[in-house]
């Protein structure tokens, strides 16, 4: 087997379980080196997990104040360090399309028990879809084997956002609304899904446009924070 990053072969004994039941073995594994490329995210805010913080930290009061029916959780795998920068520098923009494989099968572990939930990729403008040739988002929900349907549509292109300072990320106009029929909203339990938590407005824009249609729950899920 392959580093489903860096390509590099990967030599290691099978466990018992795995030479049982050879289908246990996931298509896609990381290396020991590029493993420690990536900081698992560690407790922090009970509401974003933003590190070294009890509670509810300041950016997370600020947006119950904006959102108070909202009981909104933000879930992360990794901590956003030069190494996840580094990935998505090479996935998301230079376009390298098998790199959708690097955390499919943790994805798959986390939200697969979560079946009776909507998975909703956050989405790209069409500008950008055609320019980037797919939904980074997207791709690694489909090598998850997770299912996932497209709620919402961008109606503004707006610039990308590791191209914004925090303050503008925080000012941009609602970029999103409701793609189809606002029925298979309700009562529903969904899950938006994107690649980074920066600011958080992103995820708060793509829930505001489903909280009016009244879902029993909107959770919130990404790569890195």
């Amino acid at each position: 087997m392959k580093c489903s990053y860096c390509q590099q072969a990967i030599i290691r004994n099978l466990t018992v379980k795995e030479l049982l039941f050879p289908f246990l073995l996931e298509s896609s594994e990381l290396c020991p080196l590029c493993q420690k490329m990536f900081q698992p995210i560690k407790a922090g805010c009970e509401k974003c997990q933003k590190e070294v913080i009890t509670g509810v930290c300041h950016e997370c009061k600020r947006w119950q104040k904006l959102y108070p029916s909202y009981d909104f959780h933000q879930e992360a795998i990794f901590k956003y360090n030069d190494g996840f920068a580094e990935w998505i520098e090479q996935y998301k923009y230079l376009g390298h399309f098998e790199l959708r494989k690097t955390f499919a099968p943790r994805v798959k572990k986390l939200l697969k028990h979560d079946s009776n939930a909507i998975v909703c990729p956050i989405p790209l403008s069409e500008k950008r879809q055609q320019t980037r040739g797919f939904n980074q988002v997207e791709a690694i929900l489909s090598e998850a084997d997770i299912a996932y349907e497209c709620l919402l549509k961008r109606k503004l292109d707006t610039t990308a956002q590791a191209k914004k300072t925090r303050e503008e990320r925080l000012l941009m106009p609602q970029p999103f609304e409701v793609n189809l029929d606002k029925n298979k909203i309700m009562n529903q339990e969904i899950i938006l899904v994107d690649d980074v938590y920066t600011t958080g407005r992103t995820m708060f824009y793509a829930a505001e446009c489903l909280l009016p249609y009244r879902p029993k729950k909107i959770r919130t899920f990404t790569l890195a924070r």
